[in-house]
């Protein structure tokens, strides 16, 4: 028992000292924002007058080449909305200047008018869900860096570089069960802390229960909330529950052990949820170091944590970001922050009125130069491509 409180105490102290080389960045005089609806985001209006500035503006770092993202659907009863992100192929860059008489779209083949047509340029709202697993801090004798320091790394790295004063992000992290280290808020300097503290915090089991997490951030539910100490368990609700564009961005090594709901129960609750999972995917420099060390079955849980969180990503319209040495977190992070503050928000009343829970499909055009022809073989659309309709008489056996 001494050996391991020795351990803790070496790898706390080490890690605080990776942690703090990074300079805090000022504390910002603006007040930080904070609690459970962060406050309704502004949004740019677009004009149609505005045609003229069609024109990719500054790059972002480029995309893994397999990767598909597709923003989030809200469905309601009567308008279908879908959030879309417009990057040219060769050159990366986001176009961020057109109107709604450059996009297309289509259900199942049907034609649909856009009714509804804005830019949001404006401010992330986000959780930060980082894997806190014991068991991390060293992995089958000594590694270095250990799996925790790249995924606190990875999430100090967010909050120090990209996050802004009117931005809403919140930090849980999770074992065997979440714990919510700090709420909404847009002071760096707080979420820097709570980065820290989410460090120091070694009372955990050594089990990684993702998919029990992943639901706790989307529904909700019971968690220890270490920013209000002392009050224990709390219910905590969703990121359902907060308006506008929402969106988890999950740091971990990708291995599920011990929750309580199911690979396939997951998949359903993430894709009915329209908010968009960026998986940091971490553990790749040690997986390409000693792979080939390992035994099968250890190889294959690597290969399967792999697979997960690119459906994760795939299902939810978020994206898959593995990640080998520090240096890449950066390019990563500034990827994450350009798409979630850059979408253009697509709404139609579907021609379809059927409601008997089935899929239908997307297909949306974007017509760059106003020729009257979709540019879509130089583009990388990033868009959900389906969506599941409502139910009016839903088989309670079926859920």
């Amino acid at each position: 028992m001494k050996s391991i409180a020795v351990t803790r105490a070496v790898f706390v102290g080490a890690l605080l000292a990776v942690l703090l080389t990074t300079s805090f960045l000022p504390r910002s005089n603006v007040a930080a924002q904070s609690g459970r609806q962060p406050a309704k985001k502004s949004v740019e209006k677009k004009t149609d007058q505005q045609k003229g500035a069609e024109q990719p503006q500054e790059p972002v770092p480029p995309m893994p080449k397999d990767m598909k993202q597709e923003p989030p659907i809200k469905l309601s009863t009567q308008v279908v909305s879908t959030d879309v992100t417009v990057v040219d192929k060769k050159s990366g860059r986001l176009y961020t200047n057109l109107t709604k008489k450059n996009f297309t779209i289509y259900e199942d083949g049907v034609k649909q008018e856009v009714t509804n047509f804005s830019t949001g340029e404006g401010p992330m709202t986000a959780v930060l869900l980082l894997e806190n697993a014991f068991n991390n801090r060293y992995w089958q004798g000594y590694f270095n860096p250990t799996f925790a320091q790249e995924i606190f790394q990875a999430a100090a790295t967010f909050v120090q570089g990209f996050v802004k004063p009117d931005d809403h992000i919140a930090v849980v992290a999770f074992s065997m069960r979440p714990k919510v280290i700090q709420d909404f808020t847009g002071d760096r300097q707080r979420l820097y802390q709570a980065v820290a503290e989410a460090a120091r915090d070694t009372i955990n089991f050594s089990e990684s229960n993702i998919y029990d997490a992943l639901s706790f951030v989307l529904l909700g539910g019971k968690a220890v909330q270490l920013f209000d100490e002392g009050h224990g368990e709390n219910e905590y609700g969703g990121v359902s529950e907060v308006e506008g564009h929402t969106a988890i961005i999950l740091i971990t090594l990708g291995r599920d052990t011990f929750s309580r709901i199911t690979y396939d129960k997951t998949l359903k609750i993430v894709s009915r949820a329209g908010v968009p999972i960026f998986c940091v995917h971490t553990g790749n420099l040690f997986y390409k170091k000693y792979g080939d060390r390992l035994p099968p079955e250890t190889r294959m849980d690597f290969e399967q944590a792999r697979n997960s969180l690119q459906t994760f990503a795939r299902y939810t319209g978020g994206a898959y970001f593995p990640m080998t040495f520090e240096s890449e977190l950066p390019q990563i992070m500034q990827s994450i922050q350009a798409l979630l503050r850059t979408q253009y928000s697509l709404g139609y009343s579907p021609t379809n009125t059927r409601r008997e829970g089935k899929e239908r499909k997307l297909r949306l055009e974007v017509d760059i130069d106003g020729d009257g022809q979709p540019d879509n073989k130089q583009l990388d659309l990033r868009y959900r491509e389906r969506y599941v309709e409502p139910d009016d008489n839903p088989n309670p056996k079926k859920k």
